[in-house]
């Protein structure tokens, strides 16, 4: 997961990831102005790691729950009153270390500094400060975000569609933040601001997969699929604890909009291909599951130095998500197990926990009427009809880092013993799957199979 700060003004803007992380962007939750030597300005951002992915394409592909970055922009934003924009500063090749360094303190990323001088220096006043990071060749359609230059007019809830042609149609990682500023005359100050992760992340993490003849995929299925994301409504909090939850602080928002919701199970969140973790689908010593050992394989391991590892024996897929509602009436995560053709040999409803804290709360959504606002009307979450929100990470097995263990870069382990930080999901003979949500991340959801 990365957070993102910003210290304006002394203006600390920190983007965070979490998450999935994928990976949130943050700026820290001030407790009161700092003053500055000769009422300097200046801003510090910093991108704190969070979150990870499967998939070749734009953004970073989510492959655990552990903290990392690959943005390769930021772009910052300082309106009045009136949302006029004031001040406007671009980053690119954010990860290149002439332009960010590595930083430890309160987090962990990277980090640079703006001083604010001359022309540039903000008069007394107040002031709202905005902050997105996002990936080169994104495959979201980035206009609202690019578009806006000084002298221009800053409007919140930007709406981001997926962009036509797109072979991504779940979602990419982003982080977005703002906060407000007031400026004294004659002073500086140092005030964070928080990035967080806007999308959320799903993936399953299994082993012992039942043999069935034919069977070649094993897909995480949605009951709705969200298709623009909107950048508001923002969790400026500095959250610390990848997964472990901030209490109060952590929000349960559905940013997501344009969406589908017309079948069962009909949207596919993740797909693997059991031909690339297992060199013939068989079973040989009649337990009725696919064979492990010498029969499994890594297929990212062509990768090179610093692949991810799984467990022997496992398979992983997963995904960044734009956030979307649940559907009333209908299970929202199915796993399912089927032929080349997409026929469905078997199935396992994928449930929250019935102690998730999700299930207590009413969800904050992007209302698509003409209103164009934010409404908190949306609740009825249960175990198996719930919403996937904006940085929540909903996991099926656990796994907290690329390789499964870290002391041990490169090499896929053993199941025994087992890793209470990499333990993939038995399938043999569950009727359910549970899902775990993560918090650098704000929440690490577990799942159950059914």
């Amino acid at each position: 997961m990365k957070k993102n700060y910003l210290l304006g003004m002394a203006l600390i803007a920190s983007l965070s990831f979490n998450s999935c992380t994928k990976e949130i962007v943050y700026v820290q939750d001030g407790t009161g102005v700092e003053s500055v030597a000769d009422g300097a300005q200046i801003i510090t951002l910093q991108v704190e790691n969070g979150g990870d992915g499967l998939a070749t394409r734009a953004g970073r592909p989510l492959y655990s729950a552990e903290a990392k970055q690959t943005i390769e922009n930021v772009k910052l934003w300082i309106c009045d009153n009136d949302g006029k924009v004031v001040y406007v500063k671009e980053i690119s090749e954010w990860n290149d270390n002439k332009v960010s360094t590595v930083y430890t303190t309160g987090g962990h990323g990277r980090q640079t500094t703006i001083e604010l001088t001359d022309a540039d220096k903000l008069a007394a006043g107040t002031y709202k400060i905005y902050a997105v990071g996002y990936s080169n060749n994104s495959d979201y359609t980035l206009d609202a975000v690019t578009s806006v230059a000084k002298e221009g007019t800053f409007k919140e809830n930007m709406v981001l569609p997926i962009k036509d042609g797109a072979t991504n149609k779940i979602g990419e990682e982003i982080f977005a933040g703002q906060m407000g500023l007031t400026v004294e005359q004659g002073k500086g100050f140092k005030e964070p601001v928080v990035l967080n992760r806007q999308v959320a992340g799903a993936f399953a993490y299994v082993k012992d997969i039942p043999f069935m003849e034919g069977a070649r995929y094993l897909k995480l299925m949605a009951s709705a699929q969200n298709e623009s994301l909107v950048l508001g409504n923002f969790n400026s909090f500095d959250l610390t604890g990848n997964g472990s939850g901030n209490g109060e602080n952590v929000k349960y928002v559905v940013n997501g909009t344009s969406g589908k919701s017309d079948g069962d199970y009909a949207y596919v969140i993740s797909t693997i291909d059991l031909n690339e973790w297992f060199t013939t689908i068989k079973d040989e010593d009649g337990d009725n599951l696919i064979d492990a050992g010498d029969n499994w394989k890594n297929p990212y391991s062509s990768i090179g130095e610093g692949h991810p590892t799984f467990q022997k024996g496992s398979a992983f897929g997963g995904e960044f998500v734009i956030p979307f509602a649940h559907v009333d009436g209908k299970q929202t995560l199915t796993l399912q197990l089927t032929n080349a053709g997409g026929d469905v040999l078997r199935s396992w409803k994928v449930n929250l926990g019935s102690s998730d804290e999700q299930l207590k709360q009413t969800i904050t959504c992007w209302n698509n009427s003409e209103a164009k606002d934010w409404s908190t009307s949306l609740s009825g979450e249960s175990s198996s009809t719930y919403s996937l929100v904006r940085n929540h990470l909903y996991g099926i097995g656990t796994r907290m880092n690329d390789e499964a263990d870290p002391e041990q870069p490169g090499v896929d382990p053993d199941p025994d013993p087992e890793d209470p930080d990499d333990k993939p999901e038995s399938l043999n003979n569950k009727q359910e799957l549970v899902l775990k949500v993560n918090d650098n991340w704000e929440v690490i959801h577990g799942m159950e199979l059914d």
